[in-house]
């Protein structure tokens, strides 16, 4: 709203200097220069008693006003006494417009992700954060042209503490997400008591930065790939196939990083946040392709206790194909599991509850719960409702309000961990939110 609002402004002021150059028949420069430096201060006051909250979005329009006021001021400085020039009406009418449409692109990243106030923590701690890449010896870099191992980056929320223990709960993003995209959840659970492990999967992420800088965006045919899905463009066999090569791929980075967390809490030397870890109580949680990828682990290692699926298609459960036909596995899910549905999604699971995985698995499953939040979309269930509403709503989001149905998530992934990780509380999950 903010954004909007400086544009309407800006637009405004530009469209009466016009009119007055107009009327003047001249482009004067004096009132040009004395307008740009004013517009300066005006934002730098706006900033400087955060009215308005600095961030990477106000960068470009900042930039623009700050190049303009020194202008101005040279102008002022420097100028000569002399007749100003005789200006059209067209000309004029075309640096106006001209004007408008630069303050309009410099505004625009205001726009797309306007100011907004994070969701309030709940719990007792204060969280640190700390990132690490590691590399994996055993595999090559399906995604690059290069021959080099496959490098997978993670990011720690975790408690402000000392010479406590807590239960590690790891998270999976969903296709084109990143390892930020839930941060709301990370800090909330970590203010609570957990250390949060988020994990990028390099080239299925939107964009992965390594701890060295170096920074990697989605690749460009997982990304074709899964928009073709989405559309219906490919057969079974090839859906099944494309799949289950991003589940195997996201499942070996998923055992990497647990293997490897598990192997530094047991070193005296790690570092403070490995040290912090109970590798007695471990959840696993995702959004979408992720929620499969969190979904798997449980089924695959036993050292998980607990699994969130947010939104996301069971895909490991689908063991083949008969004649187009999915081949379910039948086998009872070992651990406790919670399906977090959009509304849409689950009225489509319920429809289909005999052949669709996540309802067969919740049939089989020794301790299995289903929720879901009535209104919600599919992005609804990450931070970038809040953090760039318009992307959000061009994506898929539901007509719920933003920041009920995250707090709302929030809350339930913190009392199902808290139930089956800290048996500290008892759980009553209603079916519907």
């Amino acid at each position: 709203m903010t954004g909007i609002i400086i544009l309407t402004i800006g637009i405004i002021v530009n469209i009466g200097f016009a009119m007055y150059c107009i009327k003047i028949n001249s482009h004067s420069k004096d009132i040009k220069s004395y307008l740009h430096i004013i517009s300066f201060v005006l934002f730098s006051f706006l900033i400087i008693f955060k009215i308005i909250k600095w961030g990477f979005q106000w960068t470009t329009l900042f930039t623009l006003l700050s190049l303009q006021a020194l202008i101005g001021l040279w102008y002022i400085i420097r100028k000569k006494k002399k007749a100003e020039k005789t200006y059209t009406t067209v000309r004029i009418i075309i640096i106006c417009i001209s004007n408008c449409l630069l303050i309009t692109f410099a505004i625009i990243p205001a726009i797309l992700f306007p100011q907004y106030e994070p969701l309030a923590q709940t719990g007792n701690y204060n969280t640190r954060t700390m990132s690490y890449t590691l590399t994996d010896p055993d595999r090559i870099e399906s995604y690059s042209n290069q021959t080099e191992n496959r490098k997978v980056s993670i990011q720690f929320w975790y408690p402000e503490s000392e010479n406590e223990k807590f239960p590690l709960v790891i998270f999976s993003h969903g296709a084109f997400g990143f390892r930020g995209s839930n941060y709301s959840t990370f800090v909330e659970l970590a203010s609570n008591g957990y250390v949060v492990c988020s994990i990028d999967h390099t080239y299925q992420s939107f964009f992965t930065q390594q701890v060295n800088g170096e920074v990697a965006i989605v690749n460009v045919d997982f990304l074709n790939d899964a928009i073709a899905i989405q559309n219906n463009d490919y057969n079974k066999r090839e859906e099944f196939e494309l799949t289950h090569n991003w589940l195997n791929l996201r499942l070996a980075d998923t055992n990497l990083i647990i293997d490897n967390i598990l192997s530094k809490a047991s070193s005296p030397s790690s570092d403070e946040v490995f040290q912090m870890i109970n590798t007695e109580k471990i959840g696993m949680f995702g959004h979408s392709l992720g929620g499969a990828t969190a979904a798997q682990i449980g089924r695959e290692r036993n050292d998980i206790d607990a699994v969130i699926v947010v939104d996301g298609t069971m895909i490991g459960e689908v063991t083949g194909l008969d004649m187009e036909k999915e081949i379910l596995n039948n086998t009872p899910y070992p651990i406790p599991i919670l399906n977090l549905y959009n509304e849409e999604h689950y009225k489509d699971a319920l429809d289909n509850s005999s052949i669709y995985a996540n309802m067969v698995v919740t049939s089989n499953a020794s301790a299995a719960s289903q929720v879901v939040i009535k209104g919600s979309g599919h992005l609804n269930f990450t931070d970038l409702p809040m953090f760039s509403p318009f992307i959000a709503n061009m994506l898929g989001t539901g007509k719920v309000d933003s920041r009920y149905c995250i707090k709302t998530m929030n809350q339930i992934i913190l009392d199902y961990f808290d139930h089956y990780l800290k048996n500290t509380k008892e759980l009553n999950l209603m079916e519907e939110y």
